[in-house]
This record gives C-alpha cells, structure tokens and sequence, in this order.
C-alpha cells in the first residue's frame, strides 16, 4: 500500500472516531482505493453509493465495516484527537496560513494550556508574535508522537 493510501485510511479511521465522516469524501476515496487494489464487501459496496445521497449516519456504518474487513485496529476518540492534533501542529509548523487551522486549535490548546491561560495568550498575539504560540504547538507535537507511538 502507498503511503498516501495508508495515510487517507489513518485519517478515514480519525474522522470516523471523531464523529467527523464526510459521505461524499468517502465515497471516492472507496473508489480509489479499489482502484490501488484493495478490496472487501464494504468497500464495494462504499463505492457504488452515491456521494450526494448517502447520508452521514449510513457513510460511518460503512466505513467502520470497511476498516473491520481490511483489518485496521479502530481508533479510540482520544487517538483521533491526539492524531487530529496532531496534523494541525504539523500544519501550523509548517506555516501554513492561520485560514487553514485557526478553528482547529482547540485541540491543542486543552491539552497545553497552563494555569494562566498563556496557550490562549499567544494565540492571540500570534500575528504579532508568533514564537510563544509556536513553542506550545511544538509542546503539542512531541506530546502527540509520545502518546501516538503506543498505539
């Protein structure tokens, strides 16, 4: 399997822990990822549904099958925050426009935040100053790969 592959699965497996499936974006994928030769009941059956019919609730069902038959250990909801968290860091690191990941900070401010509140202090002073807030989302980082190598 190509490491894009096993990366859209990885991230197919967070979004579904995460309660975050997106039916018309699961749909291609099923179709690309018979196209790369992978193949199962679900996946099938994942493919041949329509990608602006298919409702949220019926796209998780499928997708859980889907990971189930290609024998990929489900994600717990604290995995897939710390996995999510995880790839906004590395966004944000990697200096990425504040568009792309300012609403999905939260993740990483729970988890650094200290007594006084400086994750959100920095955050907010990130246009002017953005080395404090870089250093908590670095904090994050090296927390998420410690608690991602467990599982």
């Amino acid at each position: 399997m190509s490491p894009d592959l096993r990366d859209r699965l990885l991230r197919l497996n967070a979004d579904l822990a995460d309660c975050a499936i997106d039916p018309e974006q699961v749909v291609w994928l099923a179709c690309d990822l018979l196209i790369a030769d992978l193949d199962s009941p679900a996946l099938q059956e994942l493919a041949g549904e329509s990608p602006t019919r298919l409702e949220q609730r019926d796209a998780a069902a499928l997708v859980k099958q889907v990971l189930v038959e290609l024998g990929i250990t489900l994600m717990t909801e604290d995995e897939a925050t710390w996995y999510l968290g995880r790839e906004t860091a590395r966004r944000i690191l990697a200096g990425a426009p504040r568009a792309e990941w300012n609403y999905a900070t939260w993740r990483i401010t729970l988890q650094v935040n200290d007594e006084n509140d400086g994750v959100y202090a920095a955050l907010n002073t990130y246009e002017h100053d953005p080395e404090p807030f870089l250093g908590y989302v670095r904090e994050y980082l090296r927390r998420a790969e410690e608690q991602l190598t467990e599982w």
